[in-house]
């Protein structure tokens, strides 16, 4: 009997779909020992409670990304990355996190994915696209946190009377 694995639940962040059949064996990459640390015991796996920035990404893999923010003072104070896919997406989630925890927003914002594969020693080429998604997946929380305050400050802006 074949068991299968049921991916669609939000509750198993390592779900390992198949896209990258190699991932099992980890296809003999020569990877650093930094990659292993970040993909055995991610940093700032989970969810922030109450965020004020959240985004969902979807890599060109399949694979998937929520990245919660809180953001206080123009500086992530808090961010939780929840990844759904092979461990190098789990990797490359933990490395962006742990590169712009505490950082200012645009120091966020400039992180780029050669950045998340320099922090894990190097990555395949047949995965650079796990650290694209954790970045741009970043990025996007960053935009909902921004969305999210000038809405605020245009519904108050409208609550005053123009002169």
């Amino acid at each position: 009997m074949k068991e299968t694995l049921d991916t669609s639940t939000a509750s198993a962040p390592h779900d390992h779909h198949h896209d990258h059949e190699d991932d099992d064996h980890l296809h003999g990459h020569n990877l650093d020992p930094k990659f292993f640390a970040h993909a055995q015991m991610p940093h700032n796996m989970g969810h922030v409670p109450n965020p004020n920035g959240r985004a969902v990404g979807i890599g060109s893999c399949g694979d998937q990304m929520e990245v919660t923010l809180e953001v206080a003072d123009n500086t992530i104070r808090r961010i939780c990355h929840l990844p759904r896919g092979c461990v190098y997406t789990v990797a490359c989630g933990s490395a962006m996190s742990y590169l712009v925890s505490g950082r200012r927003l645009d120091e966020a914002l400039a992180l780029s994915p050669d950045d998340v594969a320099k922090e894990l020693g190097g990555l395949p080429d047949d995965h650079l696209h796990c650290a694209s998604l954790a970045v741009n997946t970043l990025g996007e929380a960053i935009d909902d946190y921004y969305q999210t305050v000038w809405g605020a400050k245009a519904k108050a802006d409208n609550g005053r009377k123009l002169r």
